[in-house]
């Protein structure tokens, strides 16, 4: 039984979403955020918040999902319904709770990021690119959270970069997303981007916003925030959102742009840490 209710959170994108937290404060303020207890905090609250985030969009998600993604614990029986949103609230609960011990503005982001979470799986998600801007907001906000943990130390404007550059570029996967599940979404009821414009021109569109992460990605070299190792990284992450266009352009299978955008965005996170060193 923990294990479906572990499941349900999904630990390994909970987990990179505490991985960003952290990353936000290396960046902010270098090695000295690893031997401070607010990161650490912010780490713990986010893992919770972001399973919370999971396990309600899997209670909003259950009769799409059965067409979608059967497997999960949900549909699949293995999970109540009820137990899911009681599993969900715990979650949510803990994380803010924790997030009163590192200091008010972690706390308020803490709070607003889960009541968009709520709302998103509840209504949000339905709108035509705002449910995407939702989650892409969500992702950025993870590195400011992480920031915020070691407020008044570093050059905040890195993060703001750092932020940017991961809202456009999840902002582009989360389109090539919906052109990917295009099938359950129409059965549902959900009016997504590729569906309202056409799949040819949502790709164009999330092309032109892999295109901003490109232009935004030498900024922190150029304006000597980061060190030249970051700019030998990201140049790699920055060949893979080429290719990433490239294939997209070309109407390659959408899940294979999908991961490929996954990659170039791992890439770019370890550029980040790379040049905080």
């Amino acid at each position: 039984m923990v294990k479906h209710f572990l499941e349900l959170m999904r630990p390994v994108n909970s987990f990179m979403g505490a991985i960003a937290v952290l990353i936000g404060a290396y960046v902010l303020s270098g090695s000295s955020s690893l031997g401070n207890l607010n990161v650490y905090l912010g780490i713990i609250a986010t893992f919770f918040i972001s399973g919370g985030g999971m396990a309600i969009n899997d209670y909003f998600d259950r009769d799409i999902d059965i067409i979608n993604k059967p497997h999960r614990p949900i549909p699949s029986g293995r999970i109540s319904v009820n137990a899911s949103i009681i599993f969900s609230a715990i979650l949510f609960a803990f994380g803010i709770y924790i997030s009163l011990f590192i200091n008010p503005y972690c706390f308020v982001l803490a709070t607003i990021n889960s009541i968009l979470l709520v709302l998103y799986s509840w209504k949000l998600k339905k709108v035509m690119l705002i449910g995407n801007i939702i989650v892409s907001y969500l992702v950025a906000s993870t590195f400011l959270f992480g920031a915020l943990t070691v407020i008044g130390n570093g050059n905040l404007w890195t993060i703001v970069i750092l932020s940017t550059l991961a809202f456009f570029a999840n902002l582009s996967r989360e389109i090539v997303k919906t052109i990917e599940d295009v099938k359950g979404d129409r059965i549902a009821g959900v009016r997504t981007l590729p569906m309202v414009v056409g799949e040819k021109t949502a790709r164009e569109i999330a092309s032109i916003l892999l295109i901003i992460s490109i232009a935004l990605a030498p900024m922190p070299y150029v304006l000597d925030y980061l060190n030249s190792y970051y700019m030998a990284v990201v140049f790699l992450g920055i060949i893979l959102f080429i290719f990433s266009i490239i294939w997209n352009q070309r109407e390659t299978p959408a899940n294979r742009v999908h991961k490929l955008m996954k990659i170039a965005m791992l890439i770019c996170l370890i550029a980040f840490l790379v040049g905080a060193l």
